[in-house]
């Protein structure tokens, strides 16, 4: 009786860690943002609206303990990228995104952050998926989820933040990262926030 008491809470258990995830992901529900006819474009998808939500001003965390603040990155706009080992759309996108990133360097800053994902399985993932672009950069679900107060997201999830660390768009689902013009889209998107004045 015992071990069948210890067994149903380690499956209820488990079963509220599934629940968790699928808040994010909706992976396998039918609501994936992955579209039928592949992924979405880079515009107007990611055009830059009114700012939402509170500047973003995460702690992430690293390989050994090493930290990076997003208030660092204030006086230059930036896309943020959210995705999770756990979710199957992000698998699918982050080889994309990993050329991106490893042609545009710092030309389109891309800041890749792995939502409720333990540090261990996400440099297991980058590594067996031979991803050396995607920073291994992590963040709490709870600290995710006090930042974006707009519903339940699903992953992966592109933003673009301002200068002044505010999201001004917002995209659920995979990006067109190889796309011809994915490059020059987002550099204008970039830029143009940055020259323009703070809304």
């Amino acid at each position: 009786m015992i071990r069948k008491q210890i067994d149903r809470r380690t499956l209820l258990g488990r079963a509220a860690s599934l629940a968790a995830a699928a808040s994010l992901c909706n992976c396998g529900l039918g609501n994936s943002a992955r579209a039928a006819d592949g992924v979405q474009p880079m515009l107007p998808s990611l055009k830059p609206g009114a700012p939402r939500l509170e500047p973003v001003n995460f702690q992430l965390v690293g390989p050994g303990g090493t930290a990076l603040s997003l208030s660092t990155m204030r006086g230059r706009p930036f896309v943020l990228h959210l995705w999770a080992t756990w979710c199957p759309p992000c698998r699918l996108e982050l080889p994309a995104l990993n050329t991106f990133i490893e042609k545009t360097g710092s030309t389109v800053p891309v800041i890749p952050v792995a939502v409720a994902s333990p540090m261990p399985k996400v440099m297991v993932f980058l590594a067996q998926g031979n991803l050396p672009h995607i920073a291994p950069w992590t963040l709490g679900q709870h600290e995710f989820s006090q930042w974006f107060t707009s519903g339940e997201p699903s992953l992966p999830m592109t933003c673009v933040i301002d200068a002044q660390g505010r999201m001004r768009a917002s995209v659920e689902g995979e990006m067109a990262w190889a796309a011809p013009e994915s490059q020059a889209s987002l550099q204008k998107i970039l830029s143009d926030l940055q020259a323009s004045k703070p809304a």
